[in-house]
C-alpha cells in the first residue's frame, strides 16, 4: 500500500515538472520611446541639454499677407436710389499702410467748351477721350502725399495718375489737352463720381482695416473693381483685387432693356403714352 501511494506522489510530481517547462519566458518590455535594437539612449551629458524637436519652417514666399472683402457684392438700383454706402473690410500683416481704389468701368467721354457769343451760348470746342473710369474714389490710412513719396512701385493710385493717362480720340496740343482734362474732371465731381475728399481707412488692431464705400445716386452701370494695397516705405509690398457688381434692377430695369433691344416699338409706346396722358388731363381740366 505504501508502494503505491510513494509512486503515484512521484508521477504527479513528475507531471508538474513538465508543465513548468513548457511555459514561454517573455522578454522585458523596453521603455516607450526607446530604440528596438536594444540598447536604451545614454543620458546627456553635462552642458547638454535635451535636443528639441524641429519647429515649422517659415513661409518661402515671404509677400505679406492681405485680406480683403465687401460688405455686399453688388450695388442695386432701383426707381427710388439715392445712392449708397458699402463697407470694404480685412486684415494684413503689419507694418504697412492701406490704401483702396474704387474705380468704374472705362468708356468714352466727350467734354465740350461753350462760350456766351452775343448773348447766346455756343460750343466752341470740344474734345473726346478714351479709357476714361465712369467712378474713382480713394481712401487711406495716412495723408496720400506721404504714402506715396516713392511713387508706389509705379501703380496708378492718384486720379492725377489714372487720368493721365487716358488717350484723347484725336491728337491736339498738350495745353488743350490739361484744360478739357480738367473741365472732364470739374463735370465728373459736380455729379459725384470723382470725389475730392480722400476717405478715411481706419486701422484697428495693428493689423485689422475697414473703410466706408460712397457711391451716389448718378451711378453708371456695370463691373467696377476694389483693389487695396499694402504700403511699406512708399512702395506696394502686397495688392488684392474684388469685383462689384452695379446694375438697375426692377421695372426701371425692364425700361431700359426695352428701350436698348426695341428702340422703334419703345418709341411708339413713349408717343401713344404721351398721347394719352395729354389727352386724360385734357378731359379733366374741361369738366373743372
Amino acid at each position: 500500500m505504501k508502494a503505491l501511494l510513494l509512486v503515484g506522489l512521484a508521477w504527479l510530481c513528475a507531471l508538474a515538472a513538465e508543465a513548468m517547462a513548457q511555459v514561454p519566458t517573455e522578454p522585458p518590455v523596453a521603455p516607450r520611446g526607446a530604440p528596438t535594437g536594444g540598447l536604451l539612449p545614454a543620458p546627456p551629458l553635462a552642458g547638454q541639454g535635451v535636443p528639441a524637436e524641429p519647429s515649422a519652417r517659415p513661409d518661402e514666399s515671404g509677400r505679406p499677407t492681405l485680406i480683403m472683402d465687401l460688405s455686399s457684392a453688388g450695388v442695386s438700383i432701383t426707381s427710388a436710389f439715392q445712392g449708397e454706402s458699402l463697407l470694404v473690410f480685412g486684415m494684413f500683416d503689419p507694418p504697412g499702410e492701406i490704401v483702396v481704389v474704387v474705380e468704374g468701368p472705362p468708356g468714352r467721354e466727350t467734354v465740350m467748351r461753350k462760350e456766351r457769343v452775343l448773348g447766346l451760348w455756343l460750343t466752341t470746342g470740344r474734345q473726346v477721350f478714351e479709357d476714361v473710369p465712369s467712378y474713382y474714389y480713394l481712401a487711406a490710412s495716412q495723408p496720400l502725399q506721404r504714402l506715396l513719396a516713392g511713387r508706389a512701385g509705379g501703380e496708378i493710385l492718384s486720379l492725377e495718375d489714372r487720368l493721365s493717362i487716358i488717350r484723347p480720340a484725336r491728337l491736339a496740343p498738350p495745353p488743350r489737352l490739361a484744360e478739357f482734362r480738367g473741365g472732364l474732371v470739374e463735370v465728373k465731381r459736380q455729379e459725384g463720381l470723382y470725389p475730392a475728399n480722400i476717405g478715411q481707412v481706419t486701422i484697428q488692431g495693428g493689423r485689422l482695416f475697414r473703410a466706408d464705400l460712397p457711391f451716389p445716386s448718378r451711378l453708371p452701370e456695370g463691373i467696377y473693381s476694389v483693389r487695396a494695397y499694402l504700403l511699406r516705405e512708399g512702395r506696394i509690398a502686397a495688392t488684392v483685387s474684388r469685383p462689384l457688381a452695379v446694375a438697375k434692377v426692377g421695372f426701371n430695369a425692364e425700361l431700359a432693356s426695352w428701350s436698348r433691344q426695341d428702340g422703334a416699338f419703345y418709341g411708339l409706346g413713349a408717343i401713344a403714352m404721351a398721347l394719352l396722358v395729354g389727352w386724360f388731363g385734357g378731359a379733366v381740366m374741361r369738366r373743372l
